[in-house]
């Protein structure tokens, strides 16, 4: 039996949809995969079981590599959700194996981390930016209805507001584990 969850998760707070995704496994919901703010898990036994999601872009070396390394300190591939030019990798592992429940186990490894991820989000959040505003201004000079031009604001300042978010809490992050 399948079933398919609608939940949204911004990119800053990865650890909260790891945390959700162990809740779901100990009332026997495994997740199977991710598509468009839906997840979809399979109905099977509860279990006690880690989830931790890392990114891995081609610059982080080779990928059957970085699975190897994973698969060889008791993490299992679940799903690998590719966006731009990086991929999310979903591991799990169960609490009755022994070993870490981290992948990143010290602070200059997550600083790292939480760095790559900021740098990314912010090239990407500029990019969609700059083409919202300069779709705006086009719309501004040839529209006749002025909430048209009020949707697009609110548009925009959404995303200017997440995207923020998401910059700021990654800056506190790192701040936090440079004490």
């Amino acid at each position: 039996m399948e079933k398919k969850v609608f939940k949204f998760f911004t990119v800053d707070n990865f650890e909260k949809e790891e945390a959700y995704l162990r809740k779901m496994a100990q009332k026997g919901w495994h997740f199977k995969r991710y598509q468009g703010f839906r997840y979809y898990f399979e109905k099977g036994e509860p279990q006690d079981v880690y989830y931790r999601i890392d990114c891995h872009s081609p610059g982080d070396g080779d990928r059957d590599d970085y699975i190897q390394f994973f698969e060889d300190s008791g993490w299992s591939p679940v799903f690998f959700y590719p966006i731009f030019d990086v991929e999310w990798t979903y591991f799990r592992k169960s609490s009755n194996h022994s070993g870490i429940t981290e992948i990143y186990t010290d602070s200059t490894s997550k600083i790292s981390l939480f760095r790559k991820i900021r740098k990314r989000w912010s090239f990407l959040g500029i990019f969609i930016f700059t083409c919202m505003i300069i779709l705006s201004l086009l719309s501004g000079i040839t529209l006749e209805r002025p909430f048209l031009l009020l949707f697009l604001a609110i548009v925009v300042g959404s995303f200017i507001l997440l995207y923020s978010k998401m910059i700021f809490n990654f800056t506190r992050k790192i701040q936090k584990l440079q004490q």
